[in-house]
């Protein structure tokens, strides 16, 4: 872009395929698979927050022998769950 710019200062020059190209623009809304940045540094901070928790728990159940399925939720497994299957399942019986 910059060296078009040396060639073509002003960018209106006809039918040069660089000064059209120059001026396309995609939006975000086009892509669905990637996130907009607000909503996806909102999904990161969660994400973050739980794992706060959550890696602690999982790095002392795996020193211990144990292996959750993920990290997800591995605060609450260790806290609430009474047997390896249920810690290797990866959930909790409420009962």
């Amino acid at each position: 872009m910059i060296k078009h710019q040396e060639t073509h200062p002003t960018l209106d020059v006809p039918d040069c395929f660089g000064c059209k190209i120059s001026t396309v623009s995609v939006p975000s809304s086009v892509t669905p698979t990637r996130r907009a940045g607000a909503q996806h540094a909102k999904w990161v901070n969660d994400t973050e927050n739980r794992w706060h928790k959550d890696m602690p728990a999982y790095k002392r159940l795996v020193e211990d022998g144990l292996q959750p399925p993920r990290i997800d939720g591995c605060a609450e497994l260790e806290a609430k769950a009474s047997s390896k299957q249920q810690i290797e399942a990866g959930c909790v019986s409420s009962g």
